[in-house]
């Protein structure tokens, strides 16, 4: 059975990612498991504001891996995780302890800024993962 991971942060880039892993997922049976990632980078603005950012944040997650799971197509097997962290290094470890054999990710995601300022996660992710990874445009 092969595992797909698909990393999702609700942009429209991630869209096209749960696309394409669906379309996999129909060719040859295995397990769709999407992930998002709460960003602690975005929730380090103030050690005060800190845990509201990251409940907000974490209940967003939610609600995005929610609707993915009632918009799949019958059949389909998935599970879904939520983790907290550097969205890259969280995705590359779970791939890495979970034995997975596909990534499939969007090229780009929400923030444009953290983009420029800390690297992209697609390519971060493309770089340090143990598997194969499908960027999706």
């Amino acid at each position: 059975m092969c595992k797909i991971l698909v990393p999702v942060d609700g942009s429209e880039e991630s869209e096209k990612a749960i696309e394409q892993a669906v379309r996999l997922a129909k060719l040859e049976p295995g397990k769709l498991i999407f992930m998002y990632v709460v960003n602690i980078q975005q929730a380090a603005i103030s050690v005060h504001l800190c845990q509201e950012i990251i409940d907000s944040l974490t209940e967003e997650g939610n609600r995005i891996l929610g609707e993915i799971k009632e918009s799949l197509p019958e059949g389909l097997e998935c599970e879904t995780v939520l983790d907290v962290g550097i969205p890259y290094e969280k995705i590359v470890d779970y791939a890495k302890d979970n034995a997975i054999d596909l990534i499939v990710m969007g090229s780009r995601g929400l923030s444009l800024v953290e983009g420029i300022l800390m690297g992209s996660v697609s390519r971060n992710v493309l770089e340090q993962a143990p598997c194969s990874v499908l960027i999706a445009k």
